[in-house]
């Protein structure tokens, strides 16, 4: 049987390379028949369609599992290390300089008035009579634009 038909490949013993073809073509029958689809042809279930309150409770929920767990890694770094947590609240106070802090507001807000007042007193510098001229103008290039489509006899 072998030596009717001729090797694909050159083999120096031809006996020994049919058994070898045989052999190929065996492995690739049984990897025919065990192929699957790579597609998934299956129903697919229906989903849940979000709504966005859904989403917002969602990623609200998966925020307080992150600070969850990230307590709970804290806790049990500070137990390895046997650190104890001072809750008691005896604080030492402080100098805010409420004083200065004040008069620093007030002089600022002396400071906006007097700005507020001196933009009120701008005069512009636009004459009365060209504003008039502009205006005429753009109305009358709106009216022109408005008796789209023109006309034509």
């Amino acid at each position: 049987m072998y030596r009717s038909y001729p090797n694909v490949l050159p083999v120096a013993n031809r006996y020994l390379g049919h058994k070898i073809f045989l052999k190929e073509q065996a492995d690739h029958q049984s990897h025919v028949k065990n192929a699957r689809s790579v597609l998934n042809l299956s129903e697919s279930s229906e989903q849940f369609k979000f709504s966005p309150s859904v989403r917002q409770k969602q990623t609200r929920e998966h925020g307080l599992a992150m600070i969850k767990q990230e307590n709970e890694r804290l806790r049990m770094r500070m137990t390895k290390t046997e650190s104890q947590v001072d809750t008691h609240n005896h604080y030492v106070l402080h100098s805010l300089n409420i004083s200065k802090r004040q008069r620093e507001k007030a002089q600022h807000e002396t400071e906006l008035e007097r700005l507020k007042k001196q933009l009120g007193r701008v005069r512009t510098s636009y004459p009365v009579r060209q504003y008039q001229e502009d205006f005429a103008k753009n109305k009358n290039v709106q009216n022109r634009l408005t008796r789209y489509p023109l006309k034509i006899k």
